[in-house]
């Protein structure tokens, strides 16, 4: 139970006008048939002891959406709130989102409120997010139904002229996973999602600060390894390679330009080229799984003193590393064997 603040307003309890406490607390609810927790909102008359607690019908609104995304964060489905900033990050009315993605029109207002999105719904909508192409192409698809056909569009070139990098980087990284589109040992039995990766990679460098490339790859490598001894599955999906410097993920170079990071090439003082990793801080960070964490914060926690020659000597000790041969994907069979943290 924490209190939030104090709120003057008209008081159910005693029936009068003065200050009560903005509550909140963790809940327990059961959404499609899950246990779900989310945090309750309700005030608090202080001028009696016991049954002093109410709720308007604001908060009831807020705490049932609360509840539901909840399960969407359980479920990796968008949250109402992400919903919105996706249909707003393309000027689009509820309506005009409904109409670009061929839905009833007023679908979108029930999912920013308090309809649970299918996961097909929730995959059109991740697409819209990540691709203004797509976007655009959805637009001119049905643009006799867009009375402001025109506006819009300009919208979503602007937002196409501002991410196009971004997104075409993250293309190159999805086409050189395309083989690799199924769970295998070969990426530790979890698919590559682009999204789940810059969130990860965006927190590692934001906890260990500015990081060398060589560095921020053996992290990747140790977390999803022991993520795979661990539990039995890796965290990225990223597959890996026997190089010079230890483990290297196939697709390193557009690793390093995902949007959560910054990435600046330096000469170091052996005369080779570097790169060193900064957190973009106009990025944010989304709540991590708890399981992941745990796994990643440990990994941080053991490197995060380690200079690159260090770390890589340390990786050239590991069993992944002495039985694979040059440019030989490492499987994941090895990672039950990693040195003890």
């Amino acid at each position: 139970m924490k209190e939030l603040k104090k709120v003057k307003m008209f008081c159910s309890i005693c029936e009068e006008i003065h200050e009560v406490c903005l509550m909140e607390e963790e809940r327990e609810t059961i959404v499609k048939g899950e246990n779900i927790k989310y945090k309750e909102l309700y005030y608090k008359c202080d001028k009696y002891s016991n049954n002093n607690i109410f709720m308007s019908g604001d908060l009831w609104n807020i705490n049932l959406i609360n509840s539901l995304d909840e399960y969407r964060k359980k479920n990796d489905l968008l949250t109402s709130r992400e919903i919105k900033q996706i249909r707003e990050k393309y000027h689009l009315t509820q309506s005009e989102m409904a109409y670009l993605l061929n839905l009833g029109e007023i679908t979108i207002t029930r999912y920013e409120t308090k309809q649970i999105q299918d996961t097909s719904i929730d995959n059109m909508l991740k697409e819209l997010n990540d691709n203004p192409l797509f976007v655009l192409k959805l637009l001119e698809k049905n643009k006799s139904k867009f009375k402001r056909y025109d506006e819009i569009a300009t919208y979503v070139k602007e937002v196409i002229d501002k991410n196009i990098l971004n997104f075409l980087n993250e293309q190159e990284l999805i086409a050189k996973y395309i083989q690799y589109d199924k769970a295998s040992i070969e990426n530790g039995d979890i698919v590559l999602d682009i999204r789940t990766l810059t969130n990860i990679v965006g927190y590692i460098i934001k906890e260990m600060g500015p990081t060398k490339k060589v560095v921020l790859m053996k992290l990747l490598w140790y977390i999803d390894s022991l993520s795979y001894k661990n539990n039995g599955h890796a965290i990225t999906g990223l597959v890996y390679e026997h190089m010079p410097y230890g483990a290297l993920p196939i697709g390193h170079r557009e690793i390093i330009e995902l949007s959560s990071i910054k990435s600046n090439l330096f000469i170091n003082e052996s005369e080779y080229e570097e790169y060193r990793i900064e957190f973009n801080e106009q990025y944010k960070i989304k709540k991590l799984k708890k399981e992941d964490k745990e796994i990643i914060d440990k990994v941080i926690e053991k490197f995060k003193n380690y200079k690159s020659y260090e770390i890589s000597d340390y990786m050239h000790k590991e069993k992944a590393y002495i039985e694979t041969k040059d440019n030989e994907i490492i499987p994941f069979t090895f990672a039950k064997e990693i040195n003890e943290f």
